[in-house]
């Protein structure tokens, strides 16, 4: 019982001489020191004096003096004072999670975007996922090679083996250990000599006819080769997507030079153009097939139409329509690398289907009343039907250039991209797939509401971030952002459009946005609401950003 006293007292008195350390009148909390800014003190006390409750003004933290700013700058009644602090109190801000992951990374209380902390393991663990191999668009039947199962990197080039690359194509590839280098063999017979350690690849003469982006290289007992090779030689196009760990080989249709164009059937003659570069809104586009060019115009398998553009293209032989229709749902785009320059352009025979009337969403006549007719007709080869990509693109509201590098650009006008794809539900990470990850979070000054703030410099350029140094003060109270309309910046051009898409990030759907526009009568408001009702109006001179 001794024991049990001397070891339950020693605590008690302890604890008594370090409270009588403590002077009279003193509490625990005025011992921890005040860690808020002068700024914060201010205006907490500003906001109890006009009648805020002290428990949200405590729960408000840094975020009191955005909505002391509003209250010196506006002067708003108890009752919207607390209706901006109640939607302040809404978000967490920081550098926490709000548990959402975009294209890999996670979202952040405060939207920006960062890298998983267990980002290297998960790497590591990827590594170990086997080559996905689709052939002409369609998943390949073979399994991932035994002894090959990852693709090597030099330089950040993706290396695949010679010999089983070839034999799947339907070629061959001989290994020659006196010289080291190996003849590889395509499938209709043509034979390249590819020395180890070199990047020229030369014909059974002897002279080079092709350069390699990396030099051949032997490792784990293979002939490995970068991607390019089989865009440079055969005119098949190899595009790794590192990120999906995909390898995707066109080579519909099988070319054979040594064959005529004659005796299949075809009336014309188009052209296969094995490098063309696609190039939508800015970014280069996976193509699966090799498009056609038939007399300057390019072709595109039909039913792959979509693939390229927002729009499905089904053609009916019966009615000889082709019926076209607008996707307006955000998909997930399937970027690439660019292809190579290729000497090669293969002849091939096309039949045509000419004078071909179409339907737009439904629409199958013109305001005139006429019917709604392609300019340039179908072409057909083994069987499959092309269609022009730069007419349809156009039709679907692209604006269509061809650079001699053989780049085809479609771009849509942001204005136009946002009010076709934005809508109430959309979630935040389909957002960003569709504008970018340029964005600013911004708090509204009426209701302590929060948004994305995206700008754009011009219709078709991606959204670009303001300097923070650029940014006035008095936006930032507290360092936190405010919507506001960049009157000037619009009113002089610099700024094309400005737009705040608003959203809650508990529930990590959009309910609207705001855009605003410069124009030549002034600054336009197009506003998506919560029921998917869009209203259109001039901004006064005296109106600010908000509901």
């Amino acid at each position: 019982m001794v024991n049990f006293l001397q070891k339950a007292a020693l605590p008690l008195l302890i604890s008594a001489a370090m409270l009588a350390s403590v002077p009279l009148g003193a509490s625990a909390q005025q011992v921890v020191p005040d860690q808020r800014t002068q700024a914060e003190i201010d205006a907490v006390q500003l906001l109890l004096d006009q009648g805020v409750v002290s428990e949200k003004v405590d729960q408000l933290g840094p975020k009191a003096e955005v909505a002391a700013y509003v209250l010196r700058t506006r002067k708003p009644d108890l009752e919207a004072l607390n209706r901006l602090v109640n939607g302040l109190l809404k978000y967490a801000d920081g550098q926490g999670y709000n548990g959402s992951s975009v294209g890999g990374m996670l979202e952040q209380n405060n939207g920006e975007l960062r890298s998983s902390p267990g980002a290297p393991l998960e790497a590591r663990m990827m590594s170990r996922k086997p080559m996905d191999v689709s052939l002409n668009g369609q998943p390949s039947v073979l399994a991932p090679w035994d002894e090959y199962r990852e693709p090597l990197y030099f330089d950040d080039k993706a290396y695949f083996p010679l010999y089983r690359m070839m034999t799947m194509l339907g070629g061959d590839a001989k290994w020659n250990g006196v010289d080291w280098e190996v003849t590889a063999i395509s499938p209709w017979g043509s034979r390249w000599k590819v020395p180890i350690g070199e990047r020229e690849i030369r014909n059974e003469a002897g002279d080079t006819i092709a350069t390699l982006s990396g030099p051949v290289v032997l490792a784990d007992s293979q002939v490995l080769v970068p991607y390019d090779f089989w865009n440079t030689l055969t005119g098949y196009r190899m595009e790794w997507d590192r990120s999906r760990k995909s390898l995707s080989i066109v080579t519909e249709p099988l070319y054979r030079p040594e064959d005529p164009v004659e005796g299949y059937g075809g009336s014309s003659t188009g052209y296969v153009v094995p490098d063309l570069n696609v190039r939508v809104d800015g970014r280069f586009t996976r193509l699966t097939h090799l498009p056609i060019n038939y007399e300057g115009i390019l072709y595109y398998p039909v039913e792959l139409i979509q693939n390229i553009m927002d729009l499905t293209a089904e053609y009916d032989s019966q009615s000889r329509r082709l019926t076209l229709t607008t996707n307006r749902t955000i998909e997930e785009a399937r970027f690439a690398q660019p292809a190579l320059p290729s000497p090669h352009l293969y002849g091939v025979p096309v039949n045509t289907i000419s004078y071909l009337q179409y339907t737009l969403d439904g629409v199958q006549s013109s305001a005139e009343g006429k019917p709604l007719q392609l300019s340039s007709p179908l072409v057909e080869n083994q069987g499959r039907l092309y269609a022009p990509i730069n007419e349809l693109a156009a039709i679907a509201g692209y604006q269509v250039s061809y650079t001699a590098d053989k780049t085809l650009y479609l771009n849509k006008p942001v204005t136009q991209r946002i009010r076709e794809k934005l809508m109430p539900g959309v979630s935040r990470d389909r957002v960003r797939m569709l504008l970018g990850n340029q964005l600013q979070v911004v708090y509204n000054a009426v209701d302590g509401t929060r948004s994305w703030q995206y700008r754009f410099l011009t219709e078709t350029a991606d959204a670009t971030l303001v300097p923070q140094q650029e940014r006035a003060a008095s936006e930032k109270p507290g360092g936190f952002e405010l919507e506001a309309v960049d009157r000037k910046a619009l009113g002089d051009g610099t700024l094309k459009l400005q737009l705040f898409v608003h959203h809650d990030p508990a529930g990590l759907m959009i309910s609207g946005y705001t855009l605003y526009t410069g124009t030549s009568d002034g600054i336009q408001e197009t506003r998506l609401h919560a029921d998917g009702s869009v209203t259109e109006r001039l901004l006064k001179d005296d109106e600010v950003a908000g509901p």
